[in-house]
């Protein structure tokens, strides 16, 4: 049924762009001047896989494809916050270096080219703040000497870092966020994860209000920032042409996660439906204030708040709540015989720090990021920093990996730079601790780009 409706979405998203005095999407990337197909002679697909895919390179400062993996060991760094308000993001690095470790001591480290490469992560704390995001990276690249950049987290701490890394041509690979700023084809040195990018939460959100309520009237709270636009504007987008109704919209300062006075203005328009737009404590924080309100409504919430931990602070609050996932939830029972669920919770377990909960959502997220990295390196025919970034553009039919959901295939190209576009639509029952399947298996490839609006990609 969503794929049939995918046609569908495409005119709501163009009409609505349109209506905003704002370019249709997409077509930025059939120029043959863009920066990730116009290339130069650095950028030959017989130096890294691609299919004839090139990456400029011509304003590079330093060639990209004379920067080699070195030894026997690829150094990649990675900044997010270990301390402050979003500590608990912390945990990924917990799940991301338990791979690693993994990796380097049971399987020789990763295959690229038919050489065994250890990898070494230095991680380094940004308390979440993008100023300090931007000088880790720095350090990084000029005093750390890393070959490229790794699940940094954070949508504004990755626009930050953008620029610089798109000048020194240094990979940032799977950047942690969902963000559809990482579709813009003028970043070709960014790859973003696979988590389900923001626009296609809406997507499978208005779907579902659709079959169980189309008339609903809908009450936002998004954090003030590049991340919570993506869930209010991409939702404006998909319901203009509906009879679903947005009556208010909250939004909250992410710096401090504060949103009791803004829950209590949406309760009081005891709208039908709930999308929280938020991230980390906010989200617990923004249901336990709704139950307390006595306001009932059908809620969304970030897949980025899909943690044990997180679901756990909101308790009975949570129960019911919407979301979506690309993972195994390493609580549902369904997956307790799954070899890689078996895996990964053994190996958190034996090398990961011992008060590491292997049922913490974000630390699963961390074990498949890194297992996505080896993958992508897995695919590398020239092991220099432009090899690696082609290769990294042409990630295809990626299955199988971390916890990655059964049956599930994630792939980038030319024309659509988002992994994450094959999910679940999922329903926490607080009652048994876990996320439990709600629906059809969302695939939706090249359907980011299709309803999102351009500035949200392009601004």
């Amino acid at each position: 049924m969503r794929l049939r409706r995918a046609t569908r979405y495409r005119f709501l998203a163009l009409t609505a762009v349109l209506a905003l005095v704002l370019a249709a999407c997409g077509d930025g990337r059939d120029d043959d001047d863009s920066s990730a197909g116009g290339g130069d002679d650095n950028g030959e697909s017989e130096d890294g896989a691609g299919d004839g895919f090139e990456i400029d390179t011509v304003n590079c400062g330093v060639d990209p494809g004379t920067v080699e993996i070195t030894g026997g060991t690829i150094k990649f760094g990675t900044s997010l916050p270990q301390s402050g308000t979003y500590a608990a993001f912390s945990s990924i690095l917990r799940g991301q270096q338990a791979y690693i470790d993994y990796l380097n001591a049971e399987k020789g480290g990763v295959d690229i080219g038919g050489t065994k490469y250890q990898i070494e992560l230095v991680a380094k704390d940004d308390a979440y703040a993008a100023e300090q995001t931007f000088s880790n990276v720095q350090s990084l690249v000029d005093d750390d000497d890393v070959f490229g950049l790794f699940n940094v987290v954070g949508t504004k701490n990755n626009l930050a870092i953008r620029d610089y890394v798109n000048e020194t041509c240094v990979p940032n690979l799977l950047a942690a966020t969902g963000s559809p700023a990482w579709g813009n084809p003028e970043y070709p040195w960014l790859l973003g994860t696979f988590l389900v990018p923001y626009p296609l939460e809406m997507v499978a959100f208005v779907d579902y209000l659709e079959n169980q309520k189309a008339d609903a009237t809908i009450a936002v709270l998004r954090a003030d920032d590049d991340f919570g636009q993506s869930y209010s504007e991409t939702l404006k987008a998909l319901i203009a042409d509906t009879e679903l109704t947005i009556v208010d919209e909250q939004g909250y300062d992410p710096e401090t996660g504060e949103v009791a006075s803004q829950v209590t203005s949406l309760a009081a328009t005891n709208a039908d439906a709930f999308v929280l737009g938020a991230t980390l404590l906010a989200c617990p924080t923004a249901l336990n204030e709704v139950a307390a309100s006595g306001w009932q409504p059908i809620t969304y919430m970030s897949g980025t708040c899909t943690s044990k931990t997180l679901m756990t602070i909101a308790g009975a609050s949570g129960d019911a709540v919407l979301s979506v996932t690309p993972l195994m939830d390493p609580n549902d029972p369904q997956w307790a015989d799954n070899d890689a669920m078996v895996l990964y919770k053994e190996k958190v377990a034996q090398y990961a720090p011992a008060d590491t909960d292997v049922g913490n959502g974000i630390v699963a997220y961390g074990w498949t990021a890194a297992a996505a990295l080896e993958e992508l390196l897995s695919r590398v025919e020239d092991p220099t920093r432009l090899g690696v970034m082609q290769a990294a553009r042409t990630l295809s039919d990626v299955s199988g990996i971390g916890l990655q959901l059964p049956d599930s295939t994630w792939s980038v190209g030319e024309d659509d730079w988002f992994l994450g576009e094959n999910f679940d639509l999922v329903q926490y029952v607080a009652a048994d601790g876990f996320f439990m399947v709600a629906g059809e298996r969302l695939d939706l490839p090249g359907e980011t780009e299709e309803i999102t609006p351009e500035n949200l990609i392009n601004g």
